[in-house]
């Protein structure tokens, strides 16, 4: 009686054990989904910026700008400038800034993550009334042996009718697992802006 008194004693510490370690598998992997705004190396992402530039009308630019400046995620993100307003029946060049403003000066780390294209992915996403009026084309590359956009330049086409929508940027970091969709790695930035085609 006492062997099988301890054997039951047993099987209670190893399923508290294997409970303790999946919750806390679930827990780590579910922050490191969400971290916003992330660490690369020792720099953060607090600043993402849209340039859009009308293809038939180059000196028709205008930015939106997304911010978070405290980087451990306890407050609201200034969104005040996160507000696109496009021409229907146009096309727009767009670039993707993502800046370090907790420096002094800013730091503009584009083009680190340019370099290292073959790990990230910026991608778009719709939603709204704009979702049936805006085609989103990314137009670079990386040099991985199967080439896939990185989405830091990108071409948007707008059509039909007035809509308004929200448009979403996310990073993804895809280290050694880039495949040309979404899925693979981890999200380093998810960010929200308002889009009215007028």
């Amino acid at each position: 009686m006492k062997s099988k008194r301890k054997n039951r004693t047993y099987s209670k510490v190893s399923l508290a054990t294997l409970v303790g370690l999946f919750f806390s598998f679930t827990a780590c992997k579910k922050e490191e989904v969400i971290i916003s705004p992330p660490v690369a190396g020792s720099e953060f992402m607090t600043t993402i910026k849209l340039r859009f530039e009308n293809k038939s009308n180059p000196q028709d630019t205008t930015w939106a700008i997304w911010r978070d400046l405290t980087p451990d995620d306890q407050n609201t993100p200034d969104t005040s400038g996160a507000i696109i307003n496009l021409d229907i029946n146009k096309i727009y060049k767009v670039s993707v800034k993502i800046l370090d403003e907790t420096k002094s000066p800013s730091e503009d780390i584009t083009e680190e993550i340019r370099e290292k294209g073959n790990f990230h992915f910026f991608t778009f996403f719709k939603t709204g009334g704009i979702s049936s009026n805006l085609t989103i084309v990314a137009t670079d590359f990386d040099t991985n042996p199967t080439p896939f956009h990185i989405g830091l330049e990108n071409e948007f086409t707008t059509n039909g009718t007035i809509s308004t929508g929200r448009l979403e940027g996310v990073l993804r970091h895809q280290p050694n697992t880039k495949n040309g969709t979404y899925a693979p790695g981890n999200t380093d930035v998810d960010v929200f802006f308002t889009l009215n085609i007028k």
